[in-house]
């Protein structure tokens, strides 16, 4: 951590959100296998075939957004040791390189959030509605 002190602002900076960004995908990480064991686990004996399908879906996006966070996980671990040699060895890669990594970082964090939220939107839809055909109110 001593090091990263000689990361200039707009470096450190960088290091913190790629932090933050890993932080987030690793809690992604959790929900979605707690998901999915909500929907396998708990739900599907407990509705009718449109509702499982319509889980299914949730179940294969859920899936593709494990996919896609894998692959921007192994592209932030790369930033973030970019980052490090950076703090090391100041000159050695190009602050163009690095600004183009970080934003395209920012953009693809900021499309799996949207992605994510949705699914989790939808998913507890999903689930009231499974709920409420299965225990009316009275």
């Amino acid at each position: 951590m001593e090091t990263l002190t000689k990361l200039s602002a707009r470096s450190l900076e960088y290091y913190i959100n790629a932090r933050r960004w890993k932080a987030d995908l690793d809690f992604f990480k959790v929900e979605i296998v707690f998901f999915n064991w909500l929907i396998s686990s708990h739900f599907m004996k407990f509705i009718d075939a449109v509702q499982q399908e319509r889980l299914q879906k949730l179940q294969d996006k859920l899936a593709m957004i494990r996919k896609e966070k894998a692959q921007i996980k192994d592209l932030l671990n790369e930033q973030l040791k970019t980052l490090e040699l950076l703090a090391e060895e100041p000159f050695v890669i190009s602050n163009e390189n690095l600004t183009n990594s970080q934003s395209q970082l920012e953009y693809l964090m900021t499309d799996i959030s949207r992605e994510y939220r949705e699914v989790k939107t939808y998913l507890f839809k999903v689930l009231i509605e499974a709920k409420n055909a299965n225990y009316p109110k009275k």
